[in-house]
């Protein structure tokens, strides 16, 4: 990567100071928005989803993000510029200190057009930190943020890749950074948002391509661990991640037909030219 934008500004790596921006503020916003096929298609979602953490927070929104219609001109740029021709990541950065606020936008690229999905498949066990459904900022990121990362923790030491939380009320909601959907049968079954699940901008496009599919798709707040270890299928799904199919949970083994499938719908419906 040779340019970025800093602060609303088109500039080579070498000609700001990163440092400065990334180690004096005291408070940050991060977003990984996939790109691929000449698009950004989450972009717009994924500004709005900065902005409600913004307002929730009662900071200052940054100026030059309050037009994502020139934001996003500039961000295909330095994609160009970059020569980010295939897909990967735009990495979107608020910095806070004090009431200033400070942005930076840079990119990543993969070496082929892709929207990543876990071919080997994860191992993944249940967490023992709880999630509190009752928290209306459970929902968002950067509150999300430590848990994940204390969830991750726990397994460093063991055969795992992931982890699934549960809430105050023993209901599964989600995985480290991750929405979690399970197949039964003719069924997609996800956390509803009254688990307190995470809310990833990926999220509504699962469930529509699901339906699309011919499953019947159902959101409860019920999915106790036994009903996990029951499924057919289970994989875990985020912009920020791809799509991550499970292949075993502690010791239960599973397939991934539907993920597999649900992966090649979501990729015709974001490359525009198939």
């Amino acid at each position: 990567m040779e340019f970025l934008i800093a602060n609303g500004k088109i500039a080579g790596i070498d000609e700001i100071n990163l440092n400065k921006i990334l180690t004096e503020p005291s408070f940050r916003l991060s977003q990984k928005v996939w790109h691929g096929y000449g698009g950004i298609p989450f972009f717009t979602e994924n500004l709005k989803l900065i902005q409600k953490q913004t307002e929730i927070l009662r900071l200052p929104f940054p100026k030059e993000f309050e037009n994502p219609r020139e934001l996003f001109r500039l961000t295909k740029r330095i994609l160009n510029k970059n020569k980010f021709y295939r897909s990967g990541y735009v990495h979107i950065q608020l910095f806070w200190k004090n009431t200033q606020v400070q942005t930076l936008i840079s990119a990543s690229a993969f070496e082929s057009f892709q929207f990543p999905f876990s071919e080997t498949g994860l191992v993944v066990t249940f967490s023992s930190l709880e999630k509190d459904s009752k928290n209306p900022l459970c929902r968002l990121p950067f509150f999300n943020e430590p848990l994940w990362q204390a969830g991750l923790a726990e397994i460093t030491q063991n055969p795992f890749q992931q982890v699934l939380f549960l809430n105050e009320k023993k209901q599964v909601c989600e995985g480290a950074g991750a929405n979690l959907f399970i197949v039964k049968e003719n069924q997609l079954i996800t956390p509803a948002f009254t688990t307190g699940c995470y809310e990833d901008v990926l999220r509504s496009y699962m469930l529509k391509i699901a339906q699309n599919a011919g499953l019947n798709v159902i959101e409860t707040d019920t999915l106790n661990k036994s009903a996990v270890f029951e499924a057919d299928e289970i994989f875990l799904a985020s912009e920020s991640a791809g799509i991550q199919w499970v292949l075993g949970l502690e010791n239960k083994r599973f397939l991934h037909p539907v993920a597999k499938k649900i992966h090649d719908l979501l990729i015709a419906e974001l490359n525009p030219n198939s």
